[in-house]
């Protein structure tokens, strides 16, 4: 009995617990998108004409010089706070992140291709794919398409365009300036100096320092909407985010929870808020139900929509996200030559330089003004060689890096530019009917002389020959007669007179000076 009730325990928990992921847990699901905060009426696109536009030379932003660098580019300090507005206390978080070029993205809902496949989905979704250390939903976006609103510049790609209509924005340009306010077509769309990474916002909030609320109003409007719409975005308590820069450059990512006209705070009491944090400029972004905030891939705020089941609250699918990670390169690859190491490209090879490893550099002497720097060194111009095209060519030598022989009739030098047989680099090159006389003349003396000098040595070798066997003859002919060798025979044998014991044996040398 108590192991059939085990066993049917068991089974109990391991169907609850298959229900329990198939449903992703009680905190996850689909939210309801019930806390809306928006700033114009759903029911009316709102168009160009509708408020003051900016125009072109009027300057209607504020641009803030990148921050020095600093050992610790990846510096990141996120405050959790409690404070009170008025008799309300809220809870929310403010990150500073330094080097902002290296260390920000704007991203795409679900990553690249998300705005123009009008994609949504939740900032964890979207944060935990980028790396992102912290993750803040981003711009305004259509809650029926998902439609991306405004301007999107992410990573130097620009995936959405406001359509002339004028909004808050914030702003990174290639060279790391910080760029916050109104901007008209001509500004998003500079070339010399362009976004790395923009977004649109709703209401400018700080603006140097003061609180510039009243002038958005004027500036962001919609004259045909509904009658205090947009007095009541800007003065309902929700919960709320923003994105600025303090007076060192670092970035400033703000974020308050709360529920729409029940909890949280208004745009003024943000902006008082961010001031006395020392916020120079600022921008309002989507609210209410889209506020969220992650921290290292995990939810780390109190959602405001309603889950399908009421009991509990979720996060909701938004759209773009601001999102602070490691730091990085710009470009990310480093052109391609090089690795990109906490924020730094090392460059690879042994003549790529520059801080994105673009840049060719070939030595102090740049090729010596007769080459073009390449990535495996100098090519020299015709004429040219050496490891930074010094040298002249060689004579005989010509064109490119002096890769090619002269192909002149009789050796003549060419010019070591162009290989033209008529000039070279000393002086001018012979007539080519004066060059063969000339040529043939010295040929054929040459031939002359060396037939002349054959003879003649092989004359003195045989005198050589003959001296040397007239000398050795006469030698040999000498040294025979100094050795005396010759037989005596006394004159009495000769006449017959010589006696027999007396007779010395043949061949027997007798020595006619002895005794």
């Amino acid at each position: 009995m108590a192991a059939s009730t085990g066993r049917w325990l068991l089974l109990r928990l391991a169907l609850l617990g298959f229900l329990w992921e198939a449903s992703g847990g009680l905190d996850s699901g689909a939210s309801r998108d019930d806390d809306l905060l928006l700033p114009y009426p759903r029911a009316r696109a709102r168009l160009p004409r509708d408020c003051t536009r900016v125009r072109a030379g009027r300057r209607e932003h504020e641009s803030w010089p990148p921050p020095p660098a600093t050992p610790s580019a990846g510096g990141l300090a996120v405050r959790t706070f409690v404070s009170h507005f008025r008799d309300r206390a809220v809870a929310g978080h403010l990150t500073r992140a330094v080097a902002p070029l290296l260390t920000f993205s704007v991203l795409e809902p679900g990553g690249p291709g998300g705005c123009a496949a009008r994609r949504r989905a939740t900032v964890e979704e979207t944060a935990r794919a980028a790396g992102c250390r912290v993750a803040q939903n981003g711009g305004f976006f259509r809650m029926n398409t998902g439609e991306c609103l405004g301007n999107v510049v992410s990573d130097e790609r620009r995936v959405s365009s406001s359509g002339g209509l004028q909004n808050a924005q914030f702003g990174i340009r290639r060279d790391g300036t910080l760029v916050v306010g109104y901007l008209s077509e001509e500004e998003v769309l500079d070339t010399e100096n362009p976004f790395v990474q923009l977004l649109s916002g709703v209401v400018w909030l700080i603006r140097n320092g003061s609180i510039y609320i009243n002038e958005s109003q004027a500036t962001e409007c919609d004259e045909t909407q509904e009658t205090g719409s947009f007095s009541k975005f800007v003065n309902v308590i929700s919960a709320r985010t923003a994105i600025g820069h303090d007076r060192k450059g670092q970035l400033v990512l703000f974020h308050a929870d709360g529920q729409t006209e029940q909890r949280g705070i208004n745009l003024w009491e943000m902006a008082e808020f961010l001031l006395k944090q020392d916020v120079v400029n600022a921008i309002n972004l989507d609210g209410g139900g889209s506020a969220t905030f992650v921290l290292n891939g995990t939810l780390a705020s109190y959602p405001s929509d309603h889950c399908q089941d009421n009991m509990w609250r979720c996060p909701r699918q938004v759209s773009t996200v601001v999102c602070v990670h490691e730091p990085r390169c710009q470009p990310p690859d480093c052109h391609g030559h090089g690795t990109c190491v906490d924020g730094h490209c090392q460059c690879t090879g042994h003549f790529w330089r520059g801080p994105s490893c673009g840049e060719l550099d070939c030595g102090p002497s740049n090729c010596s003004q007769h080459g073009l720097c390449t990535e495996t060194g100098c090519r020299c111009d015709a004429g040219w060689t050496g490891s930074n095209c010094s040298e002249e060519c060689p004579l005989g030598w010509h064109g490119p890096g002096c890769q090619r022989p002269c192909e002149c009739e009789r050796h003549c030098p060419c010019d070591p530019k162009t290989g033209n047989c008529s000039i070279s680099g000393v002086k001018q090159c012979l007539q080519p009917s004066e060059a063969t006389l000339r040529a043939g003349e010295v040929s054929f003396f040459s031939r002359t002389a060396w037939l002349a000098l054959t003879l003649a040595l092989a004359f003195l070798l045989l005198l050589s020959v003959a001296a040397n066997l007239s000398l050795l003859l006469s030698r040999a002919e000498r040294n025979r007669r100094l050795r005396g060798d010759y037989a005596y025979h006394p004159l009495q044998e000769m006449n017959g007179e010589l006696l027999a014991a007396e007779k010395e044996p043949p061949g027997g040398a007798h020595n006619p000076f002895k005794d």
